[in-house]
Formats: structure tokens, sequence, C-alpha cells
């Protein structure tokens, strides 16, 4: 069951917050902007109805939840200003003179009341606002990520295998003492300078040691005398993978048990652990439209087809153009665009030769896709080619192959810039070749560049959610939860570019007649 809703009226009825809280204030003008009501439909089936001690309402906590990223608070903080704030008690709706809640109830409705589930429905819910009043139409889209500090620190290789080997032998402990000594948990004591070390001192011998405590613990198990519990079962995983993340060729490695859904990401020169944030935004109002949460180590171009699939499936959004970096290139991103009948604009990487960074490219070369041949920068047709199938162990790659017969190049005067061997050049066009045309036309095009001029947007909207709403650390850890941090964080970002856009000032309260 609930608790009844705040009248909002003291012994000074309203009289105070007219006053003080500031007609221009930013809470003011999200009021007056956003309706937050329909979370109490949204979470019902997350209250028992004539049970238990009466909860609070859900849309008071939605609010609650809002303020900490709109003003960085920590549970506890928002809850401190709750009680003394007067702007905050308005945005609540509570009375001047009543009472909060404990901060353990904000971490309890943010996690078990509502979840990732949940969260990403109110975010839909406050898009929807966005295109009920006109923020939205799809016309032009910007699609990009940022990273996402996880919330904790990053050890050395030893210290974070050592770690981990403490976990497991302090979960052993639990259940017996003597075996956990036996197996070494008095020799995997856990000092800073493991913690912190760049060196990778020891890290052979800490190997051996894990190894040696995995094999041990497993041999326990078929004596009966360790259980694997779910606790023993997580930390023993966790030690596996830090151990087989040290083989040669490893990916997807393990950077902390203390967060073990975090990876480590780099983008140009720069590295974090952590996740990253994915979003959409409409170039005009800056609404962030899809958003997601991955690991750092997370491929941008991926994400492209599941941010535009969740816009369109949530909203029937489909943008009628949509501007990318360098990240989502890719030949099926290309297609996608294509096939939804959107058009991109997306810088491409410029390609290189491998055998010879002088050589000519792909890009020298003329592909007819109508009469399916290539023409080389001399001018010469190849006189034949195959269809070809690529795996590079994510998508297959479809083309064709293109051969040049040895006499036409080994006489022509371009084969310096072109091959070195004798037996003629091999070119090999993507099934996606015209495609990548077509955007590369568009991109040298005077349009294509006064559009993609236009994504400073979405670096605007990036420091907006990373210095303002908090998005840049993580508050929580695990994926799961991580996804609700990014939510939460564009859920803030918008209901204030909201307020701006759609605030019309009201006229100044009345004065009190005199007595």
């Amino acid at each position: 069951m609930l608790k009844p809703r705040s009248p909002q009226e003291s012994f000074y009825g309203s009289y105070l917050y007219d006053r003080i809280v500031p007609q221009d204030h930013l809470l003011r003008k999200i009021n007056q902007t956003v309706d937050f009501s329909f979370i109490s439909g949204l979470v019902k089936d997350r209250y028992t109805p004539n049970f238990g001690r009466p909860a609070e309402d859900p849309e008071f906590m939605l609010r609650l939840c809002l303020l900490q990223y709109l003003y960085g608070d920590s549970d506890r903080q928002v809850i401190e200003n709750a009680a003394m704030n007067l702007a905050y008690k308005y945005f609540l709706g509570l009375a001047i003179d009543e009472d909060v809640p404990d901060a353990t109830t904000v971490s309890y409705f943010r996690a078990i009341r509502l979840g990732e589930e949940k969260f990403r429905q109110v975010f839909e819910r406050i898009v929807q606002q966005c295109i009920d009043k006109g923020l939205v139409k799809g016309q032009r889209q910007i699609i990009d990520s940022t990273h996402i500090v996880a919330d904790m620190a990053v050890t050395s290789l030893t210290g974070l295998i050592r770690m981990c080997r403490k976990n497991v032998l302090d979960t052993v402990g639990k259940q017996n003492p003597r075996i956990a000594d036996r197996l070494g948990s008095k020799e995997a004591r856990f000092d800073q300078q493991d913690k912190y070390a760049r060196k990778e001192d020891n890290l052979e011998q800490e190997m051996e040691q894990a190894k040696t405590l995995l094999d041990g613990v497993r041999r326990e198990f078929r004596r009966g005398r360790l259980r694997a519990d779910a606790e023993l079962s997580r930390g023993l995983k966790l030690l596996e993978k830090a151990v087989a993340d040290r083989k040669e060729g490893a990916e997807d490695r393990l950077v902390s048990p203390v967060d073990p859904d975090a990876r480590m990401g780099r983008k140009e020169s720069k590295r974090w652990a952590g996740y990253k944030g994915h979003m959409v935004i409409e170039e005009e109002s800056e609404i962030v439209t899809a958003v997601e949460t991955t690991p750092a180590n997370a491929n941008d171009g991926q994400q492209l087809k599941p941010l535009l699939a969740q816009q369109e499936q949530a909203h029937a959004l489909v943008p009628e153009e949509l501007t990318a970096d360098k990240a989502y290139d890719s030949g099926a991103n290309l297609e996608v665009l294509n096939n939804a009948g959107i058009t991109g604009y997306i810088s491409l990487t410029k390609k290189t030769n491998p055998a010879d960074s002088e050589f000519f490219t792909v890009e020298d070369f003329r592909y007819d896709e109508a009469n399916d041949s290539l023409t080389c920068p001399a001018g010469n047709a190849a006189p034949y080619h195959r269809r070809a199938v690529f795996a590079d162990g994510q998508q297959s790659r479809r083309g064709n192959i293109f051969q040049f017969r040895p006499e036409q190049c080994n006489g022509c005067e371009l084969k310096g810039r072109c091959c070195k061997g004798k037996r003629g050049r091999t070119v090999y066009i993507s099934y996606y070749e015209p495609l990548f045309q077509q955007m590369k036309d568009r991109m040298e095009s005077e349009q294509g560049k006064a559009i993609y001029r236009n994504r400073y947007k979405i670096e605007h909207k990036v420091a907006d959610l990373a210095r303002y709403c908090g998005m840049r650390r993580c508050r929580y850890r695990g994926l799961a939860r991580a996804g609700i941090h990014t939510l939460l964080a564009a859920i803030a970002s918008n209901v204030k570019r909201m307020a701006r856009l759609l605030f019309k000032e009201e006229s100044p309260p009345m004065e009190l007649a005199a007595p």
C-alpha cells in the first residue's frame, strides 16, 4: 500500500514557496513542463495494495532520484537537502514541516522497486512527452557514445589475481576456516602496493598460487568438505577468468572483482575502466531519444542498429537523417540506414593499402555496380572476377575479387604505385562498396559538410550528461545498475532541456493584503 500524498500545505500554506523559490528556478520550470504522474501506474505491479507498511509515493521517490542527478547528491545528501531546502520541498510536493524518509528508502526504490526495466520505461515516457510537445520530430538525429568510469580502483595484474584469490579464500573460510588456512589464507594478505602498483612483480608466482588454489578447492568439492554455494561459485569463476585472461590473445579481460562487468576501454589516446553510454539525440532540440549502456570495450558501431530499433519500437520514431563519426562507418551500418530509408552522414575512415601505404587503395579503382566491373587508375578493366565471403570473427563480409592480367600490370607505368608482384593486381570489392561510394560522395558535398558540422550539438549533450547530470562516473556497480545510472542521467538531462525549451514565465504571486 502507498502513503497518501501530501497536500503541500502547512500553517503558511504555499506562501513561503511562492516568496522564496524564484519563479525562474529550474525546479519550477520542470514542474510546469514535465508530467510525472504516469509513474504510479507504471510501477503498480511492484506494490501490494492492501498489505504491509505504507510505502512512499512512487512519484515522490522518482523526483528524489532525479534531484540526485540534477544536483549531484548521494542518497544521504538528497534526504538531508529535502529536509532543509525549500526548493527541494517544493519540487517533491512536501509541506514545509513534513518529514522525509530514510536514505535507504531511495536505494531500495531505485534498485528493487524500479530497476533498469522500469527506469527505461520512465525514460521512454519522458521522450514521448517531448514528441507530443513537438520537441522531437525525427528530422535529423546524431549518434555517439561517451565513457563512464567505474566505481572502483584499477589494480595491477598481480593485485587483481591476489584480490580474486583472497575473495575465494575468505568465502572458503566462512565454511571451513581450517581448509582456508591449509589453502593459503594467511599468505594471501593484500597490501596497498599490490593494489596500486604499476609493475607486475611476482605475477608468475601469483598465477601459480591461484592455479594451486583452484585445484585445491575442486579437490575439497569432490571430498564433500566444501559446498559450491552461490558466493563461492562466483568467486571461483572470477579467479578462473583472471587466470585465463593472462593467456596471449585473451579478450574481454576482467578489470576488477569489485565490479566484474566493467572492462577496459580505449578511444584514441584515452583509456578508462568501466562502461560506455551510447545515445541518439535530436539535433534541433538536443533531446536524448535512445540510450544504452555497455562495457567499455564494446564496439560503438555495433550499437547503431539496436539504438535505432529501440526508438522505433518505443515511439515509431525513424529519423530522416542521421550523422555519426568514424566509429560507425561499417558496411553493415550503411546497409541498415539504406534499408530503413535514412540518409546517413557518416565520416569514413581513410583507407590504406596494407602492402604499402603509398600504393593505390580500393578508392582509387572505379567500380561499376550496374555492370559489375572494375577499372584501375590506368584505365584498364579487370577481365574476370569471382565471388568471395570473408569471415572476420564478428560478421561475414561478402564481395567480389577482381583479378587483372599480368600483361596489364607489368607494362603499366603506374605499377610502382599499384603492386609488387608479377601476377597482376588483385582487388577485393566489398558487397557494401556502392554504399561506401554513395556516402563518400555525400560527405564531400557542401550539404554533407554543412550537416556534419552540426555534430557539435552532441558534444554539448555529452558535456551536460558528464558534468551536470553525473554520468561521467558510475554511482553503482554491475552492468544492470550502470544501466540505471545512464538512464537516470539521460532522464535528468531531458527534463532540464524540456524545461528550458517549454517554460513560460508565470505572473508573479500576489502580495498579501494589508490587515
